[in-house]
């Protein structure tokens, strides 16, 4: 069995961090005799021959991070992948990219992760998306350090950077029943780095202090992640049906809803308000330029390393889950 069992197997064999194991291999005094002493039985138990690689991985400086997230997201992470890059390449650290897909045979998630596993990389930062929950389990089964990327969640070896999307959407929600706009609705996109339950959260607690209800089935519209797809279901829409505002979980949906308003005559700002979300490129792009949350996703990305490093070396940590600001960014889809 010796020669399949890897580094990972005997950190969850001895219940401890890879980095203790490998401190172990490499005879460190860091480690408390106990701790070493189940390292060195989960070693025999499982016969694990130590290669060069988990020789090196206490006392090589490169240190490789993994990336993953389906590919479906990669316009939402570009920048994000700029923050995480720019801030390895000063540690250090080599990145690798591992991308899910959301159509594929068998599950792709458990193929991903295993490869990251094999490939020894020393932790992982994942984004939020619909398999997020099962992409945390296997992480934390493996006991690989990591971070997760727009999603509220630490353990022993995980940390997160988040935005706080309830928030976001409550206040943007009140503001607009404040003023007597109650006819709202939410657009909803299939992938999304921010959790889209958080801000459905938000915003039914914003119709809940004005003594109203949101009604999910009606004010929900979910749509798909490409414009050829959502912008002639929401042509198709606005033929009949007009709101006070349109809010939409990502820019992208949100200039499909701007165009397709404008090609049934539904004047934006006019008879329409429309707001997206994270403040891309593609608000930019809109016209009238769309008003949209800034979202800080380049800092998110090197933040996150920041934050890998400290679980991977085991320092003190302030805080595992770490909130960063949101912004709005009024232009001409609003009043």
């Amino acid at each position: 069995m010796g020669k399949n069992v890897t580094i990972y197997d005997v950190a969850r064999e001895a219940g401890v961090s890879l980095a203790t194991v490998s401190r172990v291999i490499n005879g460190s005094n860091v480690v408390k005799p106990n701790t070493r002493e189940r390292v060195m039985e989960a070693i025999q138990r499982l016969d694990f021959k130590p290669n060069q690689i988990a020789r090196g991985l206490a006392t090589s400086k490169t240190t490789t991070i993994a990336i993953v997230f389906p590919q479906s997201l990669f316009a939402h992470v570009k920048d994000m992948i700029g923050g995480i890059g720019d801030t390895s390449r000063r540690l250090d650290y080599n990145v690798s990219i591992y991308t899910t897909d959301e159509i594929g045979d068998g599950n792709p998630i458990e193929t991903v992760i295993e490869k990251v596993v094999k490939s020894r990389a020393d932790g992982v930062i994942l984004f939020n998306n619909e398999e997020i929950e099962q992409e945390i389990q296997l992480v934390n089964k493996y006991k690989i350090p990591s971070v997760v990327i727009g999603s509220r969640v630490s353990s022993e070896y995980m940390g997160s950077i988040f935005i706080d999307a309830k928030k976001i959407a409550y206040d943007i929600v009140d503001e607009y029943l404040s003023k007597g706009k109650k006819d709202i609705v939410f657009v909803s996109p299939k992938q999304n780095l921010i959790r889209t339950e958080d801000l459905i959260l938000g915003i039914e607690e914003a119709y809940q202090k004005h003594s109203m209800t949101f009604d999910k089935d009606k004010q929900i519209l979910p749509t798909s992640t490409h414009y050829e797809k959502s912008y002639p279901q929401f042509l198709e829409y606005f033929k009949n049906h007009k709101h006070d505002l349109v809010f939409s979980g990502y820019d992208k949906e949100a200039v499909a809803v701007v165009n397709a308003a404008i090609d049934n005559g539904i004047q934006v700002p006019g008879d329409m308000e429309v707001i997206g979300m994270m403040d891309t490129s593609y608000a930019l792009i809109c016209r009238p330029a769309l008003t949209s949350i800034h979202v800080p996703v380049y800092d998110m990305g090197a933040l996150a390393v920041r934050l890998l490093t400290k679980i991977l070396n085991e320092e003190e940590i302030d805080a595992r889950e770490v909130p960063v600001q949101h912004l709005l960014m009024p232009r001409g889809t609003t009043k």
